[in-house]
């Protein structure tokens, strides 16, 4: 068996490996320091990248607006122009004036079944509410002594004799 320890508590010197660390650590701080340019300091830096940022952007939105503004082609051979957005909108709404209102899908119904023509309610998981329990429950908390509208019981379950 080697006689080597495996455990830094074993060790004679446990700090050593931190020591190794630290020390690397304020060797690599100090030679990036000392080969730091003189004049270049984080708010020069900053200052002449939101230059360059701000004329590429005007440049960009320049671009854009010209292209938003004017006609040409997008694809002459296939036939896509574009045209500036005012125009477009003038077309969309014009366009759209003169349809009357519609759905834009049909629209579906639920279709009364046997089930629920038997009197089954539509959605068995949620129990059926009596609304003379609900208002006297109210009642019982101190609630609204006001008499609530009873809606037909459409869906509780009917029991035939």
């Amino acid at each position: 068996m080697s006689d080597s320890p495996h455990s830094l508590s074993q060790r004679n010197h446990p700090y050593l490996p931190g020591l190794w660390l630290a020390v690397g650590f304020l060797a690599l701080a100090s030679l990036a320091l000392l080969l730091r340019p003189l004049g270049v300091t984080p708010s020069t830096i900053t200052e002449s990248d939101a230059k360059t940022r701000l004329e590429k952007l005007t440049k960009l939105r320049a671009e854009q607006d010209q292209l938003a503004s004017s006609y040409g082609w997008v694809d002459k051979e296939k036939g896509i122009a574009r045209i500036p957005i005012a125009k477009a909108l003038d077309i969309s709404v014009s366009s759209l004036r003169t349809n009357a209102p519609h759905p834009a899908y049909p629209i579906t119904t639920i279709q009364p079944s046997a089930i629920s023509a038997a009197g089954a309610p539509l959605y068995p998981e949620v129990p059926p509410v009596d609304p003379a329990k609900v208002a006297a429950a109210v009642a019982a908390d101190g609630g609204s002594t006001a008499k609530i509208p009873v809606s037909p019981k459409t869906n509780l379950p009917t029991t035939k004799p």
